[in-house]
């Protein structure tokens, strides 16, 4: 084995002498710094100053993209069908990490020999500089396939750099300098474990000051799902571990570690294990005893004892002894009851023979368990309500009956053909935790907006969203019933915040409205354009009203004619592309939560109002004629503006061609009043050379040339 990968590292060198000249030999530090002056103020998150650029990189290799290229092809990284590692900087400074990629591995591109590096090779590396939410990546060029050019190899990959949990999280608020770290081989000592799931194969480092550091599955070694090198499951909640080393990366709610190999974590103290906590009762009447179980288990020894602790409207702490039941792990207090319209919170803690001790959850100040005591039907804001900053209700895993006006129906959310499918909303008034999804495709899709209804079944969280589940009964009591007004929302309200953050989680799935709002971004993921291999795009833009935050909206699920060209046929539609600086006297909306973001979803046409194109004088009354002016600068790169007029209102599109006549972007495709506008086209992800592009106005048609220069 070792003879044959010396042979293909000799086949490596000797390719790689033709290293490309053309493209700029650049640092992981030029590709990733972002000054602490830009980091400390929102968005906080802000693009490479290389974004969309092709450079050369070099860096040492922290993990190899597949286990042996040679007898065990499976990635280390999973990355659906592409390859994947992480590079540093050998000097191991900030600025220092970087994930590479291979977007297309198929036969015929893989002359990169990028499957065949190694941890500890120093490698260089040609591609693209790209963003994918809050990190960057670097995507190889495959079109001409360049081989990777191996420089040299070291002894051992770099020693992590030593991490506490506070300088990535303090009170519970991200410390945006910590994003110097994004992509690098870090490490925590001491830390324990908490929120372990069995289905997404993640848990959270604690630090026991309430501040948490997420654990992410991406390795084969560190999961038990599809893409699993090993059988692995998360340590068990309270799990104190000497060290847990990995990759650093970031997202909008908080710091991910991806530990890569089976050496990246070591397991110092095992305590009892506390799982399944389960109430006696759904809803809790005043003076009503509530029994709290759970099963409690030691690994290596017995549980010597349990409590459950429990306040009372955030009052002191009491205790309760927990109790064996018929099976010997499953473990059972009795909470007392307590008056109407009580909050009573509760953890269970327990200890092992040998002085070790675990809670669940870990997280006792935005974590606790909680019901509500009422001596009244159940309401939506009560199902909802999520006081602490979890995200999570008191009715989590519990039956209720509630009632309320569906706000958005299947006609009006149709969802986006795949992660996202259509949902039914209800609302009970308009104020805070008012709003909730209904789940059942068997008995939601006759519901339609307006109706009055009583919903009984089980209360779920789906990807952060509270909804209500397995549906047993749906009454209809009326039908075409006021809808409840949206509720005016600020952009910094919801912003970019994390999940549970209480100015934002209280809108989930509410009716709300922005107003005066400006498109800042024509998608919040990637480059302007469709959702293709190089460019993300799922159809989100963000946009700001007067305090200038940025927040998403996202345009796939709805059933309207606004888009920001996520898939390049809409271009052939009679439709409306966002573009930057668009603007909108408001836009309604129900409030999501998907992968780390909320974001508005509007449901039909009427849910955008006062569109204003972007625009240099939209005076109609001013004397012009039809005008497609030269672009300015050109040549340009990568960037350059497009002015043009019209004299009357109509429907106007703008494209660009190659000169083949092939289309490779829709700049423009709206209605549009009489008046001058500009618009803005990058050519990030074009190659040097001569483009056209053209404009369709009523009968008016005119094309031009422009000069990329890279």
């Amino acid at each position: 084995m070792k003879l044959r990968l010396l042979f293909l590292f000799i086949i490596l060198l000797a390719l790689s002498t033709f290293a490309q000249t053309e493209y700029p030999l650049v640092t992981i530090h030029d590709i990733q710094f972002v000054p602490d002056s830009l980091l400390n103020v929102p968005p906080h998150f802000y693009n490479s100053p290389l974004q969309g650029d092709t450079v050369r990189v070099r860096g040492v290799v922290i993990v190899r993209p597949v286990v042996d290229p040679t007898l065990d092809r499976r990635r280390v990284i999973a990355a659906g069908a592409r390859w994947s590692i992480y590079i540093q900087d050998a000097s191991g400074e900030p600025w220092g990490g970087l994930n590479v990629l291979q977007m297309d591995t198929s036969t015929a591109l893989q002359g990169t020999f990028f499957d065949l590096v190694d941890t500890a090779q120093v490698v260089e590396f040609t591609g693209k500089v790209n963003q994918y939410n809050q990190s960057t990546q670097f995507e190889l060029v495959t079109a001409p396939v360049i081989p990777v050019n191996i420089i040299d190899q070291l002894p051992k990959r770099p020693e992590p750099i030593l991490l506490n949990i506070s300088d990535c999280v303090e009170n519970g608020l991200m410390k945006y300098d910590a994003t110097k770290y994004e992509e690098m081989y870090v490490q925590f000592k001491n830390v324990t474990t908490s929120d372990r799931s069995t289905g997404s194969i993640t848990f959270v480092l604690n630090d026991g000051n309430g501040n948490r550091v997420f654990v992410y599955d991406q390795s084969g070694f560190f999961t038990s799902r599809v893409h699993k090198l090993r059988d692995f499951n998360p340590p068990t909640d309270g799990t104190v571990l000497e060290y847990i080393r990995g990759i650093m990366t970031i997202r909008a709610d908080g710091f991910y570690l991806v530990p890569v190999y089976p050496d990246d974590m070591k397991i110092s103290v095992y305590p009892p294990s506390i799982a399944t906590l389960k109430r006696n009762i759904d809803v809790i009447a005043p003076d009503q005893p509530v029994d709290i179980s759970a099963v409690v288990k030691d690994p290596d020894g017995w549980v010597k004892e349990a409590y459950v602790f429990y306040k009372v409207n955030g009052g002191a702490y009491d205790s309760v002894a927990m109790s064996k039941m018929t099976d010997s792990t499953l473990l059972k207090g009795t909470i007392p009851g307590v008056k109407d319209s009580s909050l009573v919170s509760f953890f269970v803690k327990a200890y092992d023979n040998t002085g070790n001790w675990s809670m669940n959850p870990t997280d006792t100040v935005k974590g606790n368990y909680f019901y509500l005591v009422l001596n009244r039907s159940l309401n939506i804001q009560d199902v909802q309500y999520s006081p602490f900053g979890s995200g999570y209700g008191g009715f989590n895993n519990y039956h209720v009956t509630v009632s309320g006006v569906v706000t958005a129906d299947t006609s009006d959310i149709n969802g986006d053909g795949g992660s996202a499918g259509a949902r039914v909303y209800i609302q009970n008034g308009n104020g805070p935790w008012s709003g909730i999804w209904l789940f059942d495709a068997d008995k939601t899709p006759n519901l339609r907006r307006g109706d009055n209804i009583t919903v009984s079944g089980l209360v779920t969280e789906n990807n952060s969203n509270t909804r209500i589940d397995s549906i047993s009964q749906i009454v209809v009591n009326s039908t075409n019933d006021k809808i409840p007004e949206p509720v005016e929302v600020s952009t910094a309200d919801i912003a970019a915040k994390a999940n549970g953050v209480l100015s934002a989680e209280k809108w989930e799935g509410v009716l709300i409205k922005y107003k005066n709002i400006e498109v800042t971004d024509d998608n919040a993921d990637g480059n302007s354009g469709p959702n293709v291999t190089g460019n993300y795009n799922y159809g989100e833009v963000l946009v700001a009203d007067s305090s200038k935050i940025n927040t998403r909206v996202e345009l796939q699920d709805g059933n309207h004619y606004y888009h920001n060209l996520w898939d390049a046929a809409l271009a052939q539609t009679e439709s409306v592309q966002l573009l930057l600086t668009d603007k909108f006297a408001s836009m309604t909306g129900v409030l999501w939560q998907s992968f780390s973001n909320y974001k508005l979803v509007p449901r039909k046409n009427d849910d955008f109002t006062g569109y204003v194109p972007s625009a240099v004088d939209n005076n109609s009354n001013k004397e012009m004629s039809y005008l497609l002016a030269q672009n300015y600068p050109n040549p340009f790169n990568p960037s350059t503006t497009i002015s043009y007029s019209i004299p009357q209102a109509g429907f106007v599109r703008i494209t660009i061609f190659n000169m083949l006549g092939q289309e490779v972007k829709s700049l423009v495709n709206s209605y549009q009043n009489a008046g001058s506008y500009k618009v803005m086209f990058s050519a990030n992800d074009l190659t040097t050379g001569m483009y056209l592009y053209k404009i369709q106005a009523g009968s008016f048609n005119l094309v031009k040339k422009m000069m990329l220069i890279k």
